[in-house]
């Protein structure tokens, strides 16, 4: 056997013995001077000799108590087994770990289940009011808001703006403090891809697109993102369009749009077909006027507070 080719011998690695009940020292002593850790142990009514014996098990609930009392945020979690934490509890005579989703990861599932539709970047979910930039052009916007949550008022929002300038932000932090009033579930759909889904499954897929369009008239509170940038043709306009908002324009429902374009300019723009076209463009806008009144423009407002 060549030289290069040794048996292996522990002692190549380890060269001095762990004093391990130095080791447990220091491990209780840390767990004493964590009095937050300390107090959340003490129910349990342990022993000094159950301590000494389970320290290594209470340290690792100290260490993960911590990294989740100085979270960074739900994306960013520092842990090997993401998004669970970690607590000791008593079995008869035992001390055993149990291992729960953490407190953001709960949050997120209950923000989560009240978003029927959510085509927007999951990071969008943490945005709040205090957030928001009060910038002159939105505070209008954030007023007029405050005073349909608070049942002031029944009408919708139609907001518009050059490109890029937080106008699909605002509106889906809208949706994020609506759902934490506790007013119910939730939908932000991009006109774009959801007027060709339900266009797309009208015909082989009947009671799924029925049940899609349902949701959209019914839904507490209905975001419609990218408002005319998406295909028209009269089907879209006369069986999905008109009819969602009709119904919702019946049921006093909140509903918000963003749009690269002004109401008239949507007129125009769903002026589509020969028979009656013109007349069905100006039915639409006429429903979005309605119900909105006006429009607000948020051209050159920030996204972020300052």
């Amino acid at each position: 056997m060549s030289d290069e080719l040794k048996t292996f011998n522990p002692k190549d690695i380890i060269q001095d013995k762990i004093d391990m009940k130095s080791y447990a020292e220091k491990l209780l002593d840390a767990l004493r001077a964590d009095t937050e850790v300390y107090e959340l142990i003490k129910p349990l009514g342990l022993t000094n000799r159950e301590v000494r014996e389970n320290i290594g098990r209470l340290n690792d609930f100290r260490e993960d108590y911590n990294i989740c009392k100085n979270c960074p945020g739900y994306d960013k979690c520092p842990k090997a087994e993401k998004h669970i934490s970690t607590y000791v509890c008593k079995d008869g005579n035992y001390l055993t770990t149990r291992c729960e989703p953490c407190k953001k990861a709960i949050e997120k599932a209950k923000i989560d289940a009240k978003y029927v539709f959510s085509d927007f970047p999951a990071e969008w979910k943490q945005s709040t009011l205090k957030k928001l930039d009060l910038s002159e052009n939105r505070r209008p916007l954030i007023k007029e808001f405050v005073n349909i949550v608070k049942g002031k008022s029944n009408r919708w929002l139609f907001v518009t703006g050059n490109h890029k300038v937080g106008k699909s932000y605002v509106l889906v932090t809208f949706a994020n403090e609506f759902i934490a009033m506790g007013l119910g579930q939730v939908g932000v759909i991009n006109a774009v891809t959801k007027f060709k889904e339900l266009a797309d499954i009208s015909f082989k897929q009947k009671e799924y697109f029925n049940e899609q369009v349902h949701a959209l008239c019914t839904l507490p509170l209905l975001i419609i993102d990218d408002f005319g940038e998406e295909y028209k043709n009269e089907f879209i306009r006369d069986s999905i369009v008109i009819p969602i908002l009709s119904e919702r324009n019946h049921n006093n429902l909140p509903t918000f749009f963003s749009s690269d374009f002004t109401v008239k300019e949507i007129e125009r723009l769903y002026s589509v077909g020969k028979n009656g076209g013109e007349i069905r463009g100006k039915q639409l806008g006429k429903i979005i006027l309605e119900m909105a009144e006006k429009e607000f423009d948020l051209t050159g407002a920030s996204i972020y507070k300052k």
